[in-house]
């Protein structure tokens, strides 16, 4: 069908993210806040060290289940265009079988990995005892993880945000709480992972009362609904063996070459890094089931000036977060403890990093739903293969080393993906209005700089956050907002006032 109407397209499809976004946005925020204060709690109520031990063990856990997301991924591509129930359910149980089967696997083999982990890293006892439970935990985690996936696949944005965005980091708060109660990471370990467990059946179980979901292994299609589902996510999977090891690759590199504080410091600094993402954040929970439709019914224009418009208002959100941060980098890792402060001259770097990953927007997301997996397979090999000269600079720069490849690897992965799109696809973000957040972020910078000289400490921080993003505002609106911004921002004004007054 001919994109002929790509203003009427682009409307509807905007409608579509609005109906989500106005429940994801703030729960995502939530998400993030209710995390930040888990780790706040945790970094406080524990030695740096002793934190560091429990997220390096925890973040090799998350690289395993990162693996298994492949399986989970091509539910919004396939779930949203299915003809029946039947076909549905064919795909949730395979999608389900494959997570779950790859992290019983992965569990397995990290548990008996464990006594040789031990003696690579020379971390001691309690690190091999915090493998062990994280490795038992596995799918479990891989099960919430499945639910929340299966939830957005369907479009039940408010379950889903329920139970992945504020149900689940609240509960793990609840475990942190317990666990510096009784003075036990290892608590907090097994709380966080009987949290995953019992989320994820109450999601399955409320998608099986409301939308009539069961477990089904046969039907008229199934085997070659199979087979489609499995030649689109392999692809995916061995991508994500790159792509994970550019992401999380840098915990047990941590683990193997430097201390268990080292270890804390970066995953504290990543979490503040990706806390700059919110707006993409927000943007991607929508975007695969809309970006999969237009796609899928040729609407190419209106696909198009989707991503021009959510890009450029994810630009202006995450500039305007990512500036305070850096000025008041001291106080933000004051947050945490003093062992951090430390190490807040590293905070840029993490969020430069997070910046330039958002730059372009939905550009991964965008990648798979116009079923380029391979394409992002290659450009993930290529980026990771690059990544051997963490090990050297590990070596001899400590931590700088692993977050100058950090840097990297965000910068590299960003810009080469959005080339290939471009290439592929003829879709990039970039126009001239993304200028326009760069600009209005050098008075956000100024006054930001000035309100800390003049009024130093917490209270001055905020202050001059507070102003400083009035004026960035100011700016934004005296250099105007494009039509389709316009109208995404006002259907999601509407969406808001219906929701608060309704």
């Amino acid at each position: 069908m001919p994109d002929d109407d790509p203003d009427e397209r682009l409307a509807d499809a905007l409608e579509r993210v609005a109906h989500g976004a106005v429940v994801s946005i703030p729960s995502t925020l939530t998400q993030r806040l209710l995390t930040l204060a888990f780790t706040a709690l945790l970094t406080n109520g524990f030695s740096a060290g002793a934190y560091g031990l429990f997220v390096l063990a925890r973040r090799i856990q998350r690289f395993l289940r990162s693996l298994t997301r492949s399986f989970t991924t091509g539910l919004s591509r396939y779930v949203p265009n299915t003809d029946t129930d039947t076909d549905r359910d064919v795909i949730a149980t395979f999608a389900l079988t494959l997570a779950v089967g790859a992290a019983t696997v992965f569990g397995i083999a990290l548990y008996l990995a464990v006594p040789e982990i031990g003696r690579l890293t020379g971390k001691g006892v309690q690190f091999e005892l915090y493998l062990r439970v994280f490795a038992l935990g596995l799918p479990a985690a891989v099960w919430l993880t499945f639910a929340g996936s299966l939830l957005q696949s369907l479009e039940e944005i408010t379950p889903m945000n329920l139970t992945l965005r504020i149900g689940f980091p609240a509960f793990q708060l609840v475990a942190a709480g317990v666990g510096l109660w009784l003075g036990s990471l290892l608590a907090v370990a097994v709380g966080v992972l009987v949290v995953s467990a019992v989320g994820g059946t109450v999601a399955l179980a409320w998608l099986a009362r409301e939308r009539g979901l069961r477990p089904r292994y046969r039907g008229p299609t199934a085997s070659s609904l199979r087979r489609r589902y499995l030649r689109y996510t392999a692809p995916l999977f061995a991508s994500s063996i790159a792509t994970t090891v550019q992401r999380l690759g840098f915990y047990p590199l941590i683990a193997v070459f430097l201390t268990s504080t080292a270890g804390a410091v970066f995953a504290v600094g990543e979490l503040i890094g990706v806390l700059v993402r919110l707006p993409l954040f927000g943007i991607n929970q929508l975007m695969p089931p809309v970006a999969a439709t237009l796609y899928g019914d040729e609407h190419h224009e209106a696909l198009a000036r989707l991503y021009h418009a959510t890009s450029r208002l994810v630009l202006v959100g995450v500039t305007g977060l990512a500036v305070p941060v850096v000025v008041f980098r001291r106080a933000v890792m004051a947050l945490f403890g003093p062992t951090f402060v430390e190490y807040a001259h590293l905070l840029p770097a993490f969020v430069l990093a997070q910046w330039i990953a958002c730059a372009a927007g939905s550009v991964g997301i965008l990648l798979m739903m116009t079923d380029h997996q391979r394409a992002m397979f290659l450009v993930n090999a290529a980026i990771t293969s690059a990544l051997v000269v963490s090990i050297p600079l590990t070596r001899r720069y400590g931590l700088s080393g692993v977050v100058a490849v950090y840097l990297l690897m965000l910068s590299l992965n960003n810009t080469l993906e959005v080339v290939v799109l471009w290439r592929l696809e003829d879709l990039q973000p970039l126009t001239l209005a993304h200028l326009k957040p760069v600009a209005a972020a050098v008075p956000l910078g100024v006054v930001t700089v000035v309100g800390h000289r003049l009024v130093p400490g917490l209270a001055g921080a905020l202050a001059a956050t507070v102003v400083g993003l009035v004026v960035y505002a100011a700016v934004l609106l005296w250099l105007g907002f494009a039509p389709a911004e316009r109208q995404l921002v006002g259907t999601l004004a509407d969406r808001y006032r219906t929701v608060t007054i309704g």
